[in-house]
């Protein structure tokens, strides 16, 4: 397979060391979506610097020829010959926070979007995340998590049903007391009027608020108001949603949200 040389703005979602200093790389771009490559000599190479590293958005000029990797054809590894950095996060490695919150966006862009397809309204949201991670107070890090799994639930048509009970119909504001009992597998949530005396888990009435702002809102204008202790169950339970809805998400789970639940970073 052939291609004239093109350039190409991406991030970074994976490196894997091949051989004694060669690079694979999974990139996300606007035209092509997500999508291997590899990079000759890219192990502490002065030609790509810092390029190649996690969380980058360089322009990469790709090489003319592609090789086949799958058997099926679908997916091909494409050769970098040079790049440039256009963003580069400056306070990532400085917080852990940070730090495991990009590096949920990075594993949740892998396993949801299919290689080589388009997605340029990913990229922008991928794009707009980290910078807004990177921007933002630590403490923000995870409700920009939980921001970014509802933007793609939307993405996929599997978003929760967040404005009113799953039963009555009895919008949010209305609802009695100050949370209600999520659903799950129905991807809503019931007051407690509807299913009194239950077991089943529930939300703050403030973190579905900043949920339900999170899917109206583009998310560097999200504000959120719940706090820390909420939005981590919301997390939870956000991770529960892509498991039932999300083909896939049931057989392993998101390794890199243990980092977010660690002890050290939520109160």
């Amino acid at each position: 397979m052939s291609r004239s040389s093109e350039r190409e703005l991406c991030y970074v979602l994976k490196s894997i060391p091949f051989r004694e200093r060669d690079l694979i790389l999974q990139l996300l771009s606007e035209q092509r979506g997500r999508f291997s490559a590899i990079a000759r000599n890219g192990v502490q190479s002065r030609r790509f610097g810092g390029t190649l590293d996690l969380f980058t958005c360089s322009e990469f000029e790709l090489g003319g020829k592609a090789i086949r990797i799958a058997e099926s054809g679908e997916e091909t590894l494409f050769s970098l010959e040079s790049g440039v950095i256009r963003f580069a996060p400056k306070t990532l490695s400085k917080s852990l926070e940070k730090l495991g919150a990009a590096s949920c966006l990075n594993e949740l862009v892998l396993r949801m979007l299919p290689p080589q397809k388009p997605a340029p309204e990913i990229f922008k949201l991928v794009s707009n995340t980290l910078v807004g991670i990177d921007e933002a107070p630590s403490e923000k890090a995870l409700p920009l998590v939980n921001a970014f799994i509802l933007k793609m639930t939307q993405w996929l048509g599997v978003q929760p049903a967040l404005t009113r009970c799953l039963r009555c119909e009895t919008p949010l504001h209305e609802a009695p007391g100050e949370s209600v009992q999520v659903q799950v597998a129905q991807g809503a949530w019931l007051c407690d009027p509807c299913m009194p005396g239950t077991g089943a888990p529930r939300l703050s009435k403030s973190v579905i608020l900043d949920a339900l702002h999170s899917l109206l809102h583009p998310i560097r204008k999200v504000e959120f108001h719940a706090d820390l202790d909420d939005h981590g169950r919301l997390l939870e339970l956000l991770e529960q949603h892509l498991q039932y809805f999300v083909p896939g998400f049931d057989r392993e789970k998101i390794s890199s949200i243990r980092f977010l639940k660690s002890p050290g970073l939520l109160p």
